[in-house]
């Protein structure tokens, strides 16, 4: 499949075929492809790229102030949770991670070995490092192990089919913690930002909150926001940062991270209506990251992209634009049915 051109929530292919896009590039078009208002920002930036750690822009130093809490910035959403997850290393000196059947946080070998998919992991399996204790997700991990440095959790699991934990879940996770001196590691890359209709799901509790996809916009951008105060310091390691990229901050991704910033806010009020909709149609999940029994080839066949999902492949995902409208949902949901 290739894509010719995407503008808001339609995405039009090289054969000339128009489709509803349920995707969201990955719910990364939080705000619709091509949004006006991103665009605008890339093209009054007067610095496209600096230098990594060495030198921010001025985008880059007003995106970190808007923020809500101090963040060590990353490009992938996997090097938000690797970030996270060397936070808690260096901060409790501990190996372990806790982490849960049916998580996804990105492909990286320290990220993998968190991850809950068999298939992605096994390959590499001789390369994961890491002490990973695994526990079903949504249950009391009980005490955690002695060795255990954090845990890492989504708030609604994304690639697993957009589950849902019980009420209490993450509170519950938050009691864990504190009893063994643990840090929570809150992986809302997926379900942040709007997407399950809250700005930054799991704030309350964490002690890290990774976030990424919409973020940049379009272009690649995530950050680990340190709600938990100092935690910031434990990187201080010496006169250069150990861990960055030539790409780390880079200002076209955050002129559009600041749109997106002061135009997600306001509309959670209507994701969390549309994703009612989806429930209503027998989609599960919460906001706009949702999931139902299909198959992905079938739905593009009547003309709307879906992302297949599931721990087995079985479900097909919706995340598309938190723009989409009314008639745009009516045609979707009426194509699938």
């Amino acid at each position: 499949m290739i894509w010719a051109r995407a503008e808001g929530c339609r995405v039009t292919l090289a054969d000339g075929r128009e489709l509803l896009d349920l995707t969201g590039g990955f719910g990364v078009a939080a705000l619709g492809h091509r949004n006006p208002r991103i665009l605008e920002a890339w093209r009054a930036q007067e610095v496209v790229h600096a230098l990594g750690d060495l030198a921010d822009a001025e985008v880059t130093v007003r995106l970190r102030e808007a923020l809500p809490r101090p963040a060590k910035l990353g490009v992938t959403g996997e090097d938000a949770v690797e970030i996270a997850l060397r936070t808690a290393l260096l901060a409790t000196g501990r190996p372990g991670i806790v982490a849960f059947e049916g998580a996804y946080h990105g492909t990286g070998l320290l990220a993998l070995a968190a991850t809950g998919f068999e298939q992605f992991r096994e390959p590499f399996a001789a390369w994961l490092p890491g002490t990973v204790h695994r526990r079903p997700y949504g249950e009391d991990p009980g005490p955690l192990p002695e060795d255990a440095a954090c845990v890492i959790v989504e708030p609604v699991q994304g690639r697993a089919g957009s589950v849902v934990p019980p009420d209490g879940f993450l509170e519950t996770l938050r009691r864990r913690c504190d009893e063994a001196g643990a840090l929570l590691l809150v992986d809302s890359i997926y379900g942040g930002l709007g997407r399950v209709g809250e700005m930054w799901p799991g704030e309350e509790v964490a002690d890290v909150l990774c976030v990424g996809k919409a973020l940049g916009g379009g272009l690649p951008l995530s950050a680990a926001l340190f709600y938990r105060d100092g935690l910031e310091e434990v990187w201080q390691l010496g006169p250069e940062d150990v861990y960055t990229h030539t790409h780390v901050g880079n200002p076209l991704a955050c002129a559009a991270a600041l749109v997106v910033l002061e135009e997600v806010p306001q509309l959670l009020e209507r994701v969390r209506a549309a994703g009612e909709r989806f429930e209503r149609a027998g989609w599960r999940g919460r906001g706009l990251l949702r999931a139902r029994e299909g198959d992905a080839e079938d739905a593009l066949a009547r003309g709307v992209l879906v992302v297949p999902a599931g721990v087995d492949g079985s479900l097909i995902q919706a995340t598309p634009p938190l723009t989409i409208t009314d008639g745009e949902l009516d045609e979707a949901l009426d194509r699938l049915s």
